[in-house]
């Protein structure tokens, strides 16, 4: 029998839309990402769905709930699918952040699994915390379809784990906000089924 992973970026936020580095400040979904959730909702309303696991923060706690709510399940939090801890640049915009970190900056728009944020988590941290989460949710959810809505960099971090990809091709493809991705595993052999499907988003972009 097949486990499948309905893997979730959460909906659009402010910082999203406006260039800032939100890391782990307690930021909601704005209107957009509110009725992008739903959307995904109306789209996943059909499917069962038995088990939902999200990170902590207050958008994609709030994304997995909006999702969830048809299914009548309860989330399940794990911090190991946190955001990744931005340290110093945390609540600056990407032109401060250009001007006082030029090389950092770089780094992170070409290969950030080599990237570190000062007074923050390097992509390892990250890359180890989000793999033993996404391993733990495996093994407790054998034969089951599980929704997971994390962040980015998580999602990123466990489609690449999951298909044996080096972590420098973390730019090479998109996750956009409340984008569906489907993972299937069959005796441990994980196939990507779909990668960020955006078609519920056709009126709310």
């Amino acid at each position: 029998m097949t486990t499948e992973i309905l893997l979730v970026r959460h909906g659009q936020t402010e910082s999203n839309r406006t260039g800032f580095y939100m890391g782990r400040l307690a930021e909601d979904l704005n209107a957009c990402g509110l009725a992008q959730a739903q959307s995904l909702s109306s789209r996943l309303a059909g499917t069962k769905i038995e088990t939902a696991y999200a990170s902590p923060l207050k958008r994609t706690l709030h994304t997995a709930q909006i999702i969830a709510g048809p299914h009548k399940i309860e989330i399940v939090t794990l911090e190991g699918l946190i955001e990744i801890d931005q340290g110093e640049l945390q609540g600056l915009h990407r032109s401060e952040t250009e001007k006082k970190w030029p090389h950092l900056c770089q780094q992170l728009r070409t290969d950030p699994s080599q990237a570190a944020f000062p007074g923050g988590e390097s992509f390892s941290q990250v890359a180890a915390r989000t793999e033993a989460a996404f391993e733990l949710i495996i093994g407790l959810n054998p034969e089951k379809r599980v929704l997971l809505v994390a962040h980015e960099i998580n999602v990123k971090i466990i489609i690449m784990h999951a298909l044996g990809l080096p972590y420098s091709l973390y730019r090479r493809f998109e996750i956009h906000n409340a984008s569906l991705n489907r993972l299937q595993a069959l005796n441990g052999i994980f196939k990507l089924v779909t990668l960020n499907d955006i078609s519920h988003l056709e009126n709310n972009p």
